[in-house]
């Protein structure tokens, strides 16, 4: 009796699906210019920085505008650039930041409407619905300074994961004439909800993954460790340390090089003097692995020739 054989191709409890075998499960499309989403733990991590910066913010703004402000984290996404400038938004002041050390430029964009309403609230006017235009000279002054003390507290929002100090940079209208990155560059923008008084907005602040993302790894190796491990690693480099300090080297303390031609060096005999050019009065180099870390003069210990320290450049051996 012959057995029925099976389709080639086709696995048991599979399906053939377009040349394709599969498990039953609906297939989904990958496109690789659309960057693959930000892990869990460096989600969360960015999430509680940037929930503290809104607290901050809301806190800082009631203050300043003297009107009930509130901020809260609306989105954390992670897009390319092109999917970023091609978006669809209405007029807005757009601030260029560096977070130093961090490469890369970022971007806080703030409506020229609510840019417009926090002024006003800040000269002592009512706020409400404003028109979208841009900034007057006499407005810039005001809403840099609000943008920079915001700065301060995303400064504070950071500190979760990495220590920063935010620069600010020439306002513009035009995200596009701000240099985030190349076209296939990975960014992470997150959106606010604001709300000054009555007037509900929003604001973004963009940042290019690959600035962050260095930090946010090392943040989550760091709180990966139990706090025994991390004390049992400091104990082994105390170890380490203490353990080098017994190591055993071989020191030299040498006169000046001299210099002779090749002829001379040739002719040396026994009895020949030869001329080191070392002033008397300058002291001994003392050298390890041919680098001079400290000076010593000449001496003598009982019977046995010695040398006495007199200056040792501890910091410049070490760098």
């Amino acid at each position: 009796m012959q057995t029925p054989q099976s389709s080639p191709g086709r696995r048991s409890g599979g399906a053939k699906t377009g040349g394709l075998v599969t498990d039953g499960r609906p297939l989904s499309s990958y496109d690789f210019l659309r960057p693959a989403k930000l892990p869990r733990e460096h989600l969360r991590t960015l999430q509680l920085a940037y929930e503290t910066f809104a607290h901050r913010v809301a806190i800082l703004l009631t203050s300043n505008m003297r009107v009930v402000c509130r901020v809260a984290v609306a989105t954390v996404d992670q897009v390319s650039t092109d999917e970023y400038l091609a978006r669809e938004t209405e007029p807005v002041v757009v601030a260029p930041l560096r977070l130093d050390p961090l490469p890369g430029i970022a971007m806080l964009e703030l409506p020229q409407a609510t840019a417009l309403t926090c002024i006003d609230h800040i000269l002592g006017g009512p706020g409400g619905a404003q028109t979208p235009r841009q900034l007057t000279d006499l407005e810039i002054p005001l809403i840099r300074d609000l943008l920079g003390d915001m700065l301060a507290e995303l400064k504070v929002g950071l500190a979760e994961f990495v220590r920063v100090d935010p620069i600010l940079g020439t306002l513009e209208y035009n995200p596009q004439l701000v240099q985030v990155g190349g076209p296939a560059d990975v960014l992470v923008t997150t959106g606010f909800e604001l709300t000054v008084g009555e007037s509900a907005s929003s604001f973004t602040l963009t940042v290019p993954l690959q600035s962050v993302l260095p930090s946010l790894q090392a943040h989550s190796q760091h709180a990966e460790t139990t706090a025994g491990e991390r004390a049992a690693q400091q104990a082994a480099r105390d170890l380490l340390t203490e353990g080098l300090r017994e190591v055993p080297i071989e020191i030299a303390v040498r006169f000046a090089p001299a210099r002779l031609r090749s002829n001379e060096l040739f002719d040396l005999r026994p009895g020949d003097l030869l001329s080191l050019g070392h002033p008397v009065e300058r002291p001994l180099d003392i050298t390890t692995a041919s680098r001079v870390f400290g000076h010593a003069v000449a001496t003598k210990h009982g019977a046995r020739l010695a040398c006495q320290v007199v200056s040792a450049n501890k910091e410049e051996f070490q760098a």
